[in-house]
C-alpha cells in the first residue's frame, strides 16, 4: 500500500547535454522511498513547462509563469486509466445504458446505482477485495470527476441486492445488444460448473450455503455451485447458482428451461463435460432446449461404462486418419450419433499420467505398510493386487489392459451429419476450454471467492457483479485476440524474440499507472494525466478508446 506522496519538478539531462523538465512522485512502499516519473513536460527551453503554466494561468488570476510556479500545489495523484478503459465498454456493449434502465425502476433509490456498479467493476481489475475494502480505502484513489462522489457501505450493499434482483434482465439485454433476432438461427453454448467456497460452515443463513464435493479441495467451507454458460468467443451469457451440495448432473434439468425462457432462442448446441453424460440429461436437452426443431447437444462421453462395446470402441483399425495427430470413428449409441476420437496427444498425456501413479506405487511397495493404508486412493487402488491377502503387488494384466485405453475419448450428439461433420463436432466440444478458463478468470484474476455474503441475495448479487466483470474482461480480450495485439515487452531467449498475446491483466496493470494528477494554484484546481504509452496505449487503439488530452479539465474552486 503506498502513502506519504511528494510531487516535484526533476530535470534530467542526456548525452548531448539536452535537459528534459519531468513531473516525478517520491512515495513510500513497504518503508522503502521509491520514486518514478508521471508526466514528460518537453525539452528544457521548448517552454513546454511554461505552456502548461500558461494553460492553468487563463482560469486564474496570474500575471507571471514565475509567480504561478511558486503558486503550484500537488497532494496526490489518481487512477485514471482503467477508468477510461472501463467507461468506453460501458458504452460500447451497452452496459451504461442497460444500468440507467435499472435505475429509471427504482425512483425512490438514495444513491447513484451506476457509480457504484461502474466503482465496483472497476476495484474488481485493480485490487479485488471486500465492499468494506471498497469504501474504506480504493473509491477515494480513483479520479473523482469521472466517479463525481463518494458512496456509503450501505449503499455499496443495497447495489448488491438490486443486481440480484434484475440479474436476468441484465442477462438478456447483453445478449440481445446489437443482435437481430431474424439473423440468430443457432447458438454453441458452452457450460459447466465450478465451486465457490465461504469462509464460514454456517448452513442456516439461506438455501445455498451448504457443505458438498469441493473442487477446491475445501471440504471444511460451505459452498455453492455455479454454472457458467459462454459462447465459442468466450462471452459469458449467462450463470445460475445452486446449492452447494447439488449434484452436477441435476443442474442440467433447471439450467436448461432457463436458457430458453431467458434468450427466446430458436435453437441452440449446448456442449457440456463427461460430468452431464446420462441418458436423462440428455432426455431433458430433447425436450427443453427445442422449439420448432428438437434440442441439440454435444456430451463427452464415458466410455468406460459402456464396457461391453469395449472391444469396439479402442479398436483404431475401425478409426479414420483425420490428421498426424488425431483419428475418430463414428457409430450410434442408444439412436444418437457416437464419435470416439484417438489423440496422440492425449494418449502420451494419459501414459505419463498412469506412470506418475505407478511410480508413488513401486515406491510404497518398497516400504513396510500395512494393507489398510498402503493406497487409499481409487485411481491408485485398481493398479494393485493382492491387499486382503496383505500382499499388495502391481497387477500387470491391469496396467496393460489400461495401457490399451490411452488417447481414446468418446462424444454423443444428436446434430445430424449433414449440420455437423464429425471434426465440426470434435472442434465444438474442444471449446469447452474455454468455460474452464473463464472459471480461472473468475475466481483467479477477478476473486469471486471467498465470498464474504451469507444471505442468497447477497451471494447472487456478488456473482452478478462478477459476472459483469467478466463480461467486460471478455470483450476486451476478444479485441486483443482479433487484432493479434502480443505483449510489447521483449523476452530473449537463447537469441530470440519470443511474442505472446496481451492479456487484459497486464494491460490493466498498466493502466493503473495512468494517473490524473491535480494542480492547484490559488483558487484553480487544473487536472493533468500522466503518459498513456506502451501496453496501455495500445489497449486505447485496440478498442477504439479516444485519449484524453493532457489538460483533462480546470475547475475554479472557492476561495
Amino acid at each position: 500500500m503506498v502513502y506519504d506522496h511528494v510531487m516535484f519538478i526533476r530535470i534530467t539531462t542526456n548525452r548531448k547535454g539536452q535537459g528534459y523538465y519531468h513531473l516525478v512522485e517520491s512515495y513510500r512502499d513497504q518503508g522503502k522511498v521509491r520514486q518514478r516519473t508521471l508526466l514528460s513536460l518537453g525539452k528544457v527551453g521548448e517552454d513546454r513547462l511554461d505552456a502548461l503554466i500558461a494553460a492553468i494561468s487563463r482560469h486564474k488570476d496570474v500575471l507571471t509563469a514565475l509567480d504561478a510556479a511558486k503558486a503550484l500545489e500537488i497532494k496526490d495523484t489518481y487512477i485514471l486509466g482503467p477508468l477510461l478503459i472501463l467507461q468506453h465498454i460501458f458504452a460500447c456493449f451497452g452496459i451504461q445504458p442497460l444500468l440507467a434502465k435499472i435505475a429509471a425502476q427504482h425512483s425512490q433509490l438514495q444513491f447513484n446505482f451506476e457509480r457504484i456498479v461502474f466503482t465496483m467493476i472497476v476495484c474488481r481489475f485493480l485490487n479485488p477485495g471486500s465492499k468494506l475494502k471498497i469504501f474504506e480505502h480504493w473509491q477515494d484513489k480513483l479520479y473523482p470527476e469521472i466517479l463525481s462522489g463518494k458512496d456509503e457501505l450501505h449503499h455499496l450493499y443495497r447495489t448488491l441486492d438490486l443486481l440480484s434482483q434484475h440479474q436476468e434482465q441484465i442477462e438478456q439485454d447483453l445478449y440481445w445488444h446489437d443482435r437481430d433476432l431474424l439473423n440468430v438461427s443457432v447458438d454453441v453454448v458452452l457450460y459447466d460448473l465450478t465451486t465457490l467456497r465461504f469462509e464460514s460452515t454456517r448452513e442456516d443463513l439461506g438455501e445455498l450455503c451448504r457443505f458438498g464435493y469441493s473442487k477446491e479441495m475445501r471440504s471444511d467451507c460451505t459452498q455453492v455451485v455455479l454454472g457458467l454458460l459462454v459462447d465459442t468467443d468466450g462471452i459469458p451469457l449467462g450463470f445460475e447458482v445452486y446449492p452447494g451440495n447439488m449434484f452436477e448432473g441435476a443442474t442440467l434439468v433447471d439450467i436448461v428451461k432457463r436458457m430458453r425462457e431467458k434468450f427466446k432462442i430458436r435453437r441452440f448446441i449446448f456442449v457440456a463435460d463427461r460430468g452431464l453424460f446420462s441418458a436423462k440429461n440428455l432426455e431433458h436437452i430433447r425436450a427443453h432446449c427445442g422449439n420448432e426443431e428438437h434440442g441439440e447437444f454435444i456430451v463427452g462421453m464415458k466410455l468406460g461404462v459402456i464396457k461391453r462395446r469395449h472391444d469396439e470402441f479402442y479398436d483404431r483399425s475401425r478409426f479414420t486418419k483425420m490428421n498426424d495427430e488425431l483419428e475418430c470413428y463414428e457409430t450410434t449409441h442408444n439412436g444418437d450419433r457416437c464419435i470416439i476420437t484417438w489423440s496422440k496427444k492425449r494418449a502420451e498425456r494419459d501414459r505419463e499420467t498412469r506412470e506418475d501413479i505407478l511410480s508413488k506405487i513401486r515406491k510404497k511397495l518398497t516400504k513396510k505398510s500395512t494393507p489398510r493404508n498402503f493406497v487409499s486412493n481409487t485411481n491408485y487402488r485398481k493398479y494393485v493386487t493382492g491387499l486382503k491377502k496383505g500382499e499388495p503387488k502391481l497387477d500387470e494384466a491391469v496396467i496393460a489392459a489400461e495401457s490399451r485405453k490411452d488417447g481414446f475419448f468418446g462424444l454423443v450428439t444428436n446434430v445430424p451429419v449433414d449440420r455437423m461433420s464429425p471434426s465440426d463436432v470434435i472442434m465444438a466440444y474442444k471449446h469447452l476450454w474455454i468455460v474452464e478458463d473463464a472459471f480461472g478468470e473468475i475466481k483467479g484474476t477477478l476473486r469471486a471467492r471467498p465470498v464474504y455474503h451469507w444471505t442468497d441475495q447477497r451471494i447472487k448479487g456478488h456473482l452478478t457483479m462478477c459476472f459483469l466483470a467478466y463480461f467486460c474482461e471478455a470483450q476486451i480480450t476478444k479485441l486483443l485476440r482479433q487484432k493479434g495485439i502480443t505483449l510489447e515487452s521483449i523476452a530473449i531467449q537463447e537469441g530470440t524474440i519470443k511474442e505472446r498475446p496481451l492479456t487484459v491483466v497486464e494491460a490493466m496493470r498498466e493502466l493503473a499507472e495512468v494517473r490524473a494528477i491535480p494542480v492547484s494554484v490559488k483558487n484553480a484546481r487544473v487536472w493533468v494525466r500522466s503518459d498513456i504509452k506502451g501496453n496501455a496505449a495500445r489497449l486505447f487503439a485496440t478498442i477504439g478508446a479516444p485519449i484524453p488530452p493532457r489538460l483533462l479539465k480546470c475547475v475554479e474552486e472557492n476561495v
